[in-house]
C-alpha cells in the first residue's frame, strides 16, 4: 500500500465514522470502488473502533496496518479526534486577531463549534470548525463549503443565521449567530414528554423555519432534536445544522447513489430506502420529533423491531395509543406526517402549519384566512335552526307556515355547509374544519364537547368544583326551557294543565341556586375574592389575561393539585416540587422529598446568579463599553503627555476588564439557563411519580435519582 493509497483509508474512515454503525459497511463498499485492500482496510479500522476501548484500538490497528504497508510514522497517523485546548489553540492563532475563543459549545460529526466573541462588533457568535481529519478527506471541504452556501442562502429567525466564511492555513470555519440555550434533545432528556401546548408551538415555528427552506429550494434532511436549538430568553426553536442538507433538482454529486444520510430514527422511509427524496421527507423527520414531544420517545422505540429495515417499511406506534391524553387534532396531524407514502402526507408545509393554525386559538387572526370566520358558526347555526323549528313546531300553525319557518330555519346551516365545502381541499381535511365551526363563542364558559373545545380552552384545566357547578348550570340551561316549552305545548293541545311541570321547574330553580352557593364557598374557603371565585366558577374558559392572576394560577395550573410554574419562574417549580413530594405515595415520597431539597439548592444557586448578572451587566454592558471606548477614542486623538498616556492606558485596561466581565456575563447567563432547565427537568421527573403504574413507567424513580445526581454535580461544579 502506497502513501496515496493510504490518505484514502484514513479519509474513507473518517467519513464512516460520522456514519450510524449499520450504515458504514455499505458505505465502505461503495466508496471503496472495487478496491478490495482499501476495503479491507477501512473496514478492520472500523472493527477496532467498535467498543468503548475504541481509541486505543484504532491506534493500535493503525500502526499495525502501517508497519505492514510500510508506511511511514509521519504518513501513517490516524489523528485522532482533536482535544478542546488543541482545536482553541489553533484557533486563536488563525482568526484570534477577529474572534476571542472562549469555549466549546458541542461537536459532531463534521467538527466541533465554540462560543467566541467578535471583537470589532462587541457580540458573541458561534464558530463551527472543520474536523483537521475530513479537512484531508476527499469530500470533507467540499461538503463543509456547501452547508456554509445553503445557510448564507437562508434569512429566517427559526434558522441560524450565517456571518461569514473562511479558510486560514488548512483551517475551514464559519461563523453563525448564536443562541444560547439547550438542544431540544436536552430538553426531551431531561423531562421526557412536553406539554401539548409547547410541543405544538415548537412544531409550528419550526415548519414556518422550513417553509423558508423549501422556499429556497433546500431540504434539509437532518431534522431531529439535536438539531434544534431552544433560545432561553425567547423560547423560539431555531433549526441548525444544514450539514447533508441537499438543494431540489441541484444533484447531489457528494453523495453516492443509494447511500443512507441523515439520523436513521427521524429518517423517512424513502431517505433510509436511499432514493431521491423530496420537502416531504422533512415533513416526515419533522412528524417524527413531534411525536418524540409528545410521548417522550421516538416513532419506533415502542416496537420490539426498530431496525432500519422496519422503519422504511412499518408503521410507528399510534400516536394515541402510547399518549392517550394527547388531543385527536394534533393527533391525526402527527401521524398524518408520519404516513410511510409521501402522497398521504400533508403536501407542503405550508399546509402543515394551516392545519396547526386551526388548533391554535391565540388569537383568531392566527388562523388562515379562509378559516378565520368559521369558529363559533356551527353553535349560531344550531341555535338558529332549533329557534325557527321550535317556531315551526307551535301548534295550530297552518302547514304553509311551517314550511316557510322549516326554510329559514335551513338559511344559516345551508350557509355553514356551504362555507366549509369551499375550504376543504386546501390542504385542510373535513374534520379539522368542522371541528373549528364548532368551536364555542369566545364568551362561553359553560360544558361543551371535549373534542369541539378550542385547543387554548381552560375547561380541563378547571379544578373540579368549578366543573361540575358549571355542567350543572349547563344541564340547567338546557333542561328548564325545554320543561317550559313542553308545558305551554301541552297546555295548547289539551287546554288543561299539567301540575308536576311546576314542581319539576322548582326542583331545577333550587338546585341551581344551591350549586351556585356551594361552589362560591369553595372558592372562599381557598382565598379567592368574590370577583375572582365568580370568575374562577362561572367565567369564560377562553384564555385571557384575566386568568393570569397569582390566584387564578394556583388553582387553574393544577396537575392532580399541583400547579405547574411559568418557564422563568424557579420559585414555582421549587414550590410545585415540594407540594408533590408530600402527595407521592410511599415508594415514591423519599425520592420526592430528596427532589425538593434539591430544587431548594438551585432556587438558592440561580438567585445568586441573578444578583451577580445585575451586577455584571450594569457594569461591562453595551451602553458601558461604548461609554468607555468614546472617551479613550477621544483622549487617544487629545495632544499626547506623560498623564494623558497615563490615563489611556487606565482606560485601555479597563475596557479589557469590562470585556473580560462581558465574557463572564455571558457564561453565567448560559449557565443559568441550563441550571433552570435541570430544575425544569426535575419537576417533570418528579412529577411522573404522581402518575398511575401503568403510566409511569418502572424506571420512574431511577430517572428521578438521575436528574438529582445531575442537577448536585452541576452545582458542585460551581453551576
Amino acid at each position: 500500500m502506497n502513501p496515496e493509497q493510504w490518505s484514502r483509508v484514513k479519509a474513507l474512515f473518517t467519513e464512516a465514522s460520522a456514519l450510524p454503525a449499520e450504515d458504514q459497511h455499505a458505505f465502505v463498499h461503495r466508496a471503496a470502488d472495487g478496491d478490495d485492500e482499501i476495503r479491507s482496510e477501512v473496514l478492520s479500522l472500523l472493527r477496532a473502533a467498535e467498543g468503548p476501548d475504541s481509541l486505543p484500538g484504532v491506534r493500535y490497528a493503525v500502526a499495525d496496518a502501517a508497519r505492514a504497508a510500510g508506511i511511514p510514522r509521519s504518513a501513517s497517523r490516524m489523528d485522532a479526534p482533536v482535544s478542546e485546548p488543541a482545536m482553541r489553540a489553533t484557533l486563536d492563532s488563525a482568526i484570534g486577531q477577529q474572534y476571542e475563543i472562549i469555549r466549546e459549545l458541542g461537536h459532531g460529526g463534521m467538527g466541533m463549534v465554540f462560543l467566541a466573541r467578535e471583537r470589532a462588533l462587541e457580540r458573541f457568535v458561534a464558530i463551527k470548525v472543520l474536523r483537521p481529519e475530513l479537512a484531508e478527506a476527499r469530500q470533507g471541504p467540499e461538503r463543509f463549503r456547501r452547508e456554509a452556501r445553503i445557510a448564507a442562502q437562508l434569512a429566517h429567525p427559526g434558522i441560524v443565521p450565517l456571518h461569514t466564511f473562511g479558510e486560514v492555513g488548512g483551517l475551514w470555519y464559519f461563523v453563525m449567530g448564536y443562541v444560547r440555550g439547550d438542544t431540544l434533545a436536552e430538553r426531551l432528556r431531561l423531562g421526557g414528554r412536553l406539554p401539548v401546548a409547547e410541543a405544538r408551538r415548537i412544531v409550528a415555528e419550526l415548519a414556518d423555519a422550513l417553509e423558508c427552506a423549501h422556499a429556497q429550494g433546500v431540504i434539509h434532511r437532518d431534522i431531529k432534536p439535536a438539531n434544534i436549538l431552544l433560545d432561553a430568553s425567547t423560547g423560539r426553536a431555531v433549526l441548525a445544522d444544514f450539514g447533508i442538507a441537499k438543494e431540489q433538482n441541484g444533484g447531489d454529486s457528494l453523495t453516492a447513489t443509494g447511500m443512507v444520510v441523515g439520523t436513521p430514527s427521524f429518517m423517512s422511509p424513502e431517505a433510509l430506502a436511499g432514493v431521491e427524496v423530496d420537502a416531504r421527507s422533512d415533513l416526515y423527520s419533522l412528524g417524527a420529533v413531534a411525536y418524540a414531544m409528545l410521548t417522550g420517545r421516538e416513532p419506533f422505540a415502542a416496537t420490539r423491531d426498530a431496525s432500519p429495515t422496519r422503519r422504511a417499511t412499518g408503521e410507528p406506534a399510534p400516536l394515541y395509543s402510547v399518549a392517550p391524553d394527547v388531543p385527536d387534532d394534533i393527533a391525526r396531524v402527527v401521524m398524518r406526517c408520519l404516513s410511510r407514502d409521501p402522497a398521504l402526507r400533508f403536501p407542503t408545509v405550508r399546509a402543515l402549519r394551516d392545519a396547526l393554525a386551526l388548533m391554535d386559538h391565540a388569537a383568531v387572526t392566527g388562523l388562515p384566512a379562509s378559516v378565520r370566520d368559521l369558529p363559533a358558526f356551527g353553535p349560531y347555526a344550531v341555535l338558529w335552526a332549533g329557534a325557527w323549528l321550535t317556531v315551526a313546531g307551535s301548534p295550530f300553525r297552518s302547514a304553509g307556515d311551517r314550511a316557510l319557518l322549516s326554510l329559514i330555519a335551513l338559511v344559516v346551516p345551508a350557509g355553514l355547509v356551504l362555507h366549509v365545502w369551499n375550504v376543504v381541499g386546501r390542504g385542510l381535511s373535513l374534520s379539522h374544519v368542522a371541528r373549528v365551526a364548532f368551536w364555542p363563542p369566545d364568551w362561553w364558559g359553560m360544558w361543551w364537547p371535549r373534542t369541539l373545545r378550542r385547543p387554548s380552552d381552560l375547561w380541563p384545566r378547571l379544578p373540579l368544583p368549578a366543573r361540575a357547578v358549571r355542567a350543572a348550570l349547563s344541564a340547567f340551561l338546557v333542561a328548564l326551557p325545554g320543561l317550559i316549552l313542553t308545558r305551554r305545548w301541552v297546555e295548547a293541545v289539551t287546554g288543561a294543565g299539567v301540575g308536576w311541570f311546576g314542581a319539576a321547574e322548582s326542583v331545577l330553580v333550587i338546585g341551581a341556586v344551591v350549586s351556585i352557593v356551594a361552589a362560591l364557598w369553595w372558592a372562599r374557603r381557598r382565598g379567592l375574592t368574590l370577583p375572582q371565585a365568580t370568575r374562577l366558577m362561572f367565567g369564560a374558559t377562553t384564555a385571557s389575561e384575566s386568568w393570569e392572576t397569582s390566584a387564578a394560577r394556583r388553582l387553574l395550573g393544577a396537575w392532580r393539585g399541583v400547579a405547574e410554574a411559568e418557564p422563568d419562574d424557579p420559585a414555582g417549580y421549587c414550590r410545585a416540587i415540594g407540594e408533590l413530594a408530600e402527595r407521592v405515595d410511599d415508594e415514591g415520597r423519599a425520592a420526592a422529598r430528596d427532589a425538593a431539597d434539591v430544587a431548594r439548592r438551585v432556587l438558592h444557586a440561580l438567585e445568586r446568579m441573578d444578583i451577580e448578572l445585575h451586577a455584571l451587566s450594569a457594569a461591562s454592558g453595551t451602553r458601558a463599553i461604548d461609554h468607555v471606548t468614546s472617551q479613550l477614542t477621544a483622549l487617544e486623538a487629545a495632544t499626547s503627555g506623560d498623564e494623558m498616556n497615563a490615563m489611556i492606558q487606565l482606560l485601555r485596561a479597563q475596557l479589557e476588564e469590562m470585556r473580560r466581565l462581558q465574557v463572564h456575563c455571558e457564561l453565567l447567563a448560559a449557565r443559568r439557563a441550563h441550571t433552570l432547565q435541570l430544575l425544569r427537568g426535575l419537576w417533570r421527573q418528579v412529577m411522573t411519580l404522581r402518575a398511575p403504574d401503568d403510566e409511569r413507567g418502572g424506571d420512574a424513580l431511577a430517572r428521578v435519582a438521575a436528574v438529582r445526581a445531575e442537577i448536585e454535580e452541576s452545582l458542585d461544579d460551581g453551576g
